[in-house]
């Protein structure tokens, strides 16, 4: 068996069709392939090679076999079966004889036949044929398992297969070249699988793998060999819920890491977990902020996550100058609209200078605050006209407003009854 890797040229490849042998008196229904010899001596007689794959779908070792018939018309004939011997460039003696009217040789090794077909005093012909039991070769091993790469090692090969003139014995090789390719289940990333015999993957799958090498050779007769890979990496993955909004800003984290081991979450903002599923993380200062999971696999391999941004926005304080608290339930409120706002103290005045409505907070009661609903003493409607209002409010980025006092005129408008 020739396992070296040898140029891939294509002969010129008969298909086995039966019509074909109509007339023939040696022949090999069950070949894979059949091709016509060159002889090189000049002579005008062309044989078959008859090509036999190694092995059969169930991956047994398979020899070949060789059938002969007489010519049309003659029945009950003797069939006297030879095999060509390399050394002595003759015929050895007979291996098998018998009478019919049809002959079958089994589990025939790769070399030349004749069989000689005989009907009494009437007939005698022999016949030749070359038989090739082809045996492609592969094998697969890991060169290297990293934490960055897999590397892969492949050996292909075919088989040689000579046979000789008829006239002068001179020897002839029949042209067997391979090609290859790399696959896998799950697919990963192989570069140039039908060109590079040892690849380096880009990067190691997350997931266990399958890894094949099958080789064909110029007769379609093929091989394969199989490698499995046992992850050893994690992956890094994650996603904020949500990334963008005003201060506090409390953000939660799904973990989607394969194979990780151990954690280590960088928020952005000096503060880090090691948990697997760290708590909402809350941000008070407006900005960005780049989070990164780094994980680290049971053997030892560390990945991270490219760098995820939290966008907390900046502070804003807009304040309207009219509403209606008619109960349309349109602009029935006076409320400011802010953004990331720490501290907000609004105080209503009339237009002789009597408080008529005063609100601070912070935190939730600044959350959840509907704004002044246009009435004095919670249940006195004010009346229609101008009001001011004065505005303390103090943003998560420390930004006061309008030098620590906000001032304005309020139109409030009811619809006349």
């Amino acid at each position: 068996m020739n396992r070296y890797l040898f140029p891939y040229i294509l002969p010129i490849i008969l298909l086995f069709s039966a019509s074909s042998d109509g007339f023939a008196q040696i022949f090999a229904p069950d070949a894979s392939r059949k091709v016509p010899t060159e002889y090189t001596s000049g002579t005008s007689r062309i044989d078959t090679i008859y090509v036999f794959c190694s092995s059969d779908d169930a991956g047994d070792p398979r020899t070949g076999t060789l059938m002969a018939r007489p010519p049309s018309g003659i029945t009950d004939a003797i069939f006297t079966w030879s095999k060509y011997n390399d050394s002595s460039h003759t015929y050895d003696p007979p291996f098998l004889a018998e009478r019919g009217d049809e002959s079958r040789a089994v589990d025939l090794s790769s070399g030349g036949y004749k069989v000689q077909i005989t009907k009494d005093a009437a007939f005698d012909e022999s016949y030749y044929a070359w038989l090739f039991v082809d045996t492609p070769y592969v094998a697969s091993k890991f060169q290297n398992i990293t934490c960055d790469y897999v590397a892969l090692n492949g050996f292909i090969g075919t088989s040689e297969f000579n046979y000789y003139d008829p006239d002068d014995n001179s020897t002839i090789n029949l042209n067997n070249g391979t090609k290859f390719e790399w696959t896998s289940d799950p697919d990963s990333d192989i570069p140039y699988p039908t060109l590079e015999l040892n690849p380096v993957t880009y990067r190691p799958p997350y997931e266990d793998t399958w890894y094949y090498l099958t080789v064909t050779d110029s007769m379609a007769c093929s091989d394969k060999a199989s490698l499995f890979y046992e992850s050893i990496v994690a992956k890094a993955e994650f996603e904020p819920d949500p990334d963008i909004g005003e201060a506090p800003l409390e953000v939660s984290f799904s973990n989607s890491s394969e194979n990780a081991v151990e954690f280590k979450w960088r928020f952005g903002d000096d503060s880090t977990s090691i948990l697997e599923l760290p708590e909402p993380h809350t941000y008070y200062i407006p900005g960005d902020y780049y989070v990164i999971l780094e994980v680290r696999s049971e053997a030892g391999c560390i990945e991270q996550t490219d760098s995820v941004k939290i966008t907390v926005e900046p502070s804003e304080l807009d304040v309207p100058n009219v509403f209606t608290p008619n109960g349309d339930g349109y602009n029935d409120y006076f409320i400011v609209s802010s953004k990331s706002l720490r501290t907000l103290h609004m105080k209503i005045m009339s237009r002789d200078g009597r408080k008529i409505y005063d609100f601070k907070g912070e935190g939730d009661k600044l959350h959840e605050w509907q704004g002044w609903d246009g009435k004095v003493g919670g249940s006195r409607d004010a009346s229609p006209g101008i009001y001011y209002y004065i505005i303390e409010a103090t943003g998560w980025d420390d930004v006061e407003y309008k030098s620590k006092i906000y001032r304005g005129v309020l139109h409030l408008f009811r619809d006349k009854q």
